[in-house]
This record gives structure tokens, sequence and C-alpha cells, in this order.
């Protein structure tokens, strides 16, 4: 079958560094799907800043029997507009959504992009199943791991996605599909240059997460955690150093599991490599972070969240300031650069667990980006919104993630608010959080109602 894939433009690409993370996710599947036999088309929206009008001119030149497109948070309003355009001018084909936030709300994305099919969760097994039965004309309802709807709004659920569990089978991604040297040379101008990770590429080693965080929507996405071998993820990159000449790799995985195993992998198998990563705070034992740095590791990121127990405690975060605080003296002994994520306006919020996590990060200095919760459907966050009426229209708020502030603008209030306190004491603190954790004299800089909600 004739198939294009895109990677949507990310609407916070200018905020956060998505332009410069290479799509490897929808890569996979491509990949995938070229073995399978297809003629696959990849546009990648993102990295070549293609607007719906340049998009829909390469989708009349491919004229697709099946067009997929990877939904993350920020790219419901895509495809809110490109879904009701394919059904119009390609009335024969079908249209596929996958990704993150559709596995996490798939009636309402497909609802919105008026598709017929979701792939859920897991799609390295449902999605080529999925092109099978297309091409034999042969009933969906039989494909697991599907969300079907039909043209008159009725849903059907096939049931739970098959599952792979030997990551180390999956074929290494073919990134002839997309213009490797862009994201090359983009990583120059990145906030990578600035930690010395240049000629950068990205990969994931795991699916899954044992722990259950309110807010983070992987642990309800993949079932269970299914790992590649520290030897093949360490032969890929070797690959990689060979062909494109990288000097760097980061792991986008939401927690790098056996990081020390990774380590010694990459240290016997490409040396001098420079690799960034996201570790938990009680992950971070002196050992482990050493055979890191040993291992090439330039920086360590850590979701420290908030700076007060009982914050993090509802949070189910499954860690304490103690272990914050340990992994913070941990990276100073051994010498590893180490910045951390906080989240300002969680359940349990108050005036003073703020006073205390601002305190946190002026006592510790350690470098923070301040962010809002954001309910993503499917986590324990999103549930609790819709129980207790903060979240009354769910497309209204998937629409609103696609509405992203920019550097420089006045932070807005968060969209849904979780506290008792008033959505602009809320920016107030994540403001003055964001400076402190950026070194700056905080009652000074949250005069200039800067954008705090950035990661760098």
């Amino acid at each position: 079958m004739r198939i294009a894939l895109i990677n949507p433009p990310w609407m916070y690409k200018r905020l956060y560094t998505h332009s410069i993370y290479p799509p490897y996710g929808v890569l996979m599947i491509a990949t995938v799907l070229k073995k399978q036999g297809h003629e696959v088309h990849f546009i990648d929206a993102n990295q070549r800043e293609m607007d719906d009008a340049a998009i829909q001119e390469e989708l009349g030149r491919i004229n697709p029997e099946v067009l997929g497109i990877t939904v993350f948070t920020d790219t419901f309003a895509f495809v809110e507009r490109m879904g009701p355009w394919f059904r119009k001018n390609f009335p024969e084909g079908h249209l596929v959504l996958g990704g993150p936030l559709v596995s996490g709300a798939p009636k309402e994305l497909l609802e919105a992009g008026k598709a017929q099919v979701a792939v859920v969760n897991d799609g390295f097994l449902s999605t080529p199943n999925l092109m099978e039965a297309l091409e034999k004309k042969a009933p969906l309802a039989e494909v697991e791991g599907l969300m079907l709807r039909s043209d008159d709004g009725q849903f059907t659920d096939t049931g739970p996605a098959p599952i792979m569990d030997d990551m180390d089978a999956l074929p290494e991604p073919d990134w002839s599909f997309l213009n490797v040297d862009a994201y090359l040379e983009g990583s120059h101008a990145s906030y990578f240059k600035k930690k010395r990770l240049q000629r950068y590429l990205s990969i994931i080693t795991t699916l899954g997460c044992p722990y259950r965080c309110t807010f983070c929507q992987v642990p309800y996405l993949f079932d269970g955690v299914r790992r590649r071998s520290p030897q093949s993820v360490a032969d890929e990159i070797k690959g990689y150093q060979d062909k494109y000449q990288i000097e760097s790799m980061y792991f986008r995985d939401d927690i790098l599991f056996r990081p020390d195993q990774i380590a010694t992998a990459l240290g016997e198998t490409v040396p001098g490599l420079k690799w960034s990563c996201l570790l938990r705070a009680d992950m971070m034992k002196e050992s482990t972070v050493q055979r890191m740095k040993d291992g090439g590791c330039a920086e360590i990121r850590v979701g420290l969240e908030s700076g007060h127990d009982l914050v993090l405690e509802q949070a189910n975060k499954k860690t304490a300031v103690e272990d914050n605080l340990k992994c913070i003296e941990v990276a100073s002994k051994v010498g590893m650069e180490l910045s951390g994520f906080m989240i300002v306006g969680l359940p349990g919020e108050t005036e003073e667990s703020l006073k205390t996590t601002e305190r946190f990060v002026r006592d510790t200095g350690v470098r923070v980006s301040v962010h809002f919760p954001l309910p993503l459907p499917g986590t324990p966050l999103y549930n609790t919104g819709r129980e207790e009426a903060l979240i009354t229209d769910p497309s209204a708020l998937m629409r609103r993630f696609s509405e992203p502030q920019l550097p420089g603008t006045v932070l807005q209030p968060p969209a849904v608010n979780y506290t008792d306190l008033p959505g602009d004491v809320l920016v107030d603190w994540a403001m003055r959080i964001a400076e402190v954790g950026r070194g700056q004299d905080a009652p000074k800089a949250t005069k200039g109602k800067a954008h705090a909600d950035s990661p760098f």
C-alpha cells in the first residue's frame, strides 16, 4: 500500500527543543512498514517547518491510500484541520491516528479528525497488522489494538494491542526517511551545544514505567516495562557514529533504566561519546553516577517536581525531598551537571508548599525549569479533573494544548487549576521559582513577567 506518515509541526518547538529531536517513534513505525513491503512516504513537517498548504500539496503528489498522523500534546488542532481536509480530498483513503495523545483519548481524537482508525498504545505490531488488513480488505474489527470510528460516529474497541516483548527484535530505524544532516546541524544552535553535546541524535531504550506518578502518561500507555539490551543500544549508536560522525547522544526515555549498564556498554563500544539522560532522584547513587560519568554522561536531568513532601506524596511520586537533596549532593560530589524539573500547582499545593519549594531551589542552587501540571488524557491527574468537573470539555482542553506560549510572552494561568490558589498567584510563584532556578534575583526578575515554562 502507498502510505504517507506525518510528523506534524510542533507548536512548542520555539519554546522547547522538539524541533531538534528526530521523531524516533514514528520513524520506527515507518521502518517496520517499509520492511513489510509498503511504499512509505515520511513527511517530517516539523523539521521542514511546513504549513498546512505545503503538507497538503505534498499529499497531493503522493496520493496516499493511507494517511497516518502521529499526535502529540500540542498537535490536536493540526488533526482537527488536516483530518477533515484529507477525508474530503481523498474519500477512498484511510485516515489513521496514533501517538500518545491518541492513546489517552482515542474517541476524542477520532472525532476531531473525522478519522476512521486510531492505533492505541503500542503500535509496533498492531500497525503492520492493520495495514495488512486494509490491503486485504479484511475486517478491521479483527485487528487488536485499535479504536474504530464509523462514518455515523459509532466507536468499536478491538481490544488490547499485541505486545512486542523482545525490543531487540525491532529493526534499526531507517534514517533515510529523514534529513539527518538537518538534525545534526540544528543541534549546533541548541541547548545541547552549551553542554558540549554537538552532532547528536536521540534514541529510546525502553517502553513503559513501573511508577505511577499522577501527572505522567507513560505508565498508562504501555503494559509493564520492556527494555532493549544495553549492548544493542551501544551497537546502534556505534553505527550512527560511523555513518554520521555523531559526537553525542540524548536518551529520550522518560527514565533511563539500567544507566550503569548502559554507561558501561557505551564506554566500551563508543568511547568518547557524550550523552545526556533523565533519571529519578532515588536512582542517583554515587557509584551509579560515577559509572555514568566514566561512560561519557555529561548531564542528568531529574524530575524533582516539588520541595515539599506532601505535594510529592499526593503526586504518588514515591520520592521525598530527602531523595531530591541527596541526588543533588551526589551530582556535586561526582562532578556531574544536574538540572531539574519543578511543577507548580499540583494537587495539595499551597502558598506554604510553594515557599518551601522556592527555598529548596535557592538553598541547593539547583538549576530548574518550572511547569504547570498538564492533565494528559489517561492520567490520574486528568481523571481527577474530570471527576471534580475541573475539565468539562476534553476537546477544548486539548485544543488549548495546541496554543502554546512563546518566549517573551506573559505567562497565562494553568489550563486546569488543582489548587485553592488563584491562577495569577500560581503564575507569580512559577515566575519566582523559575528565576531562582536560573540563579537570578527573584523579586527583580518577576517584575518582567517573562515566560517561566521553559526547560532550558
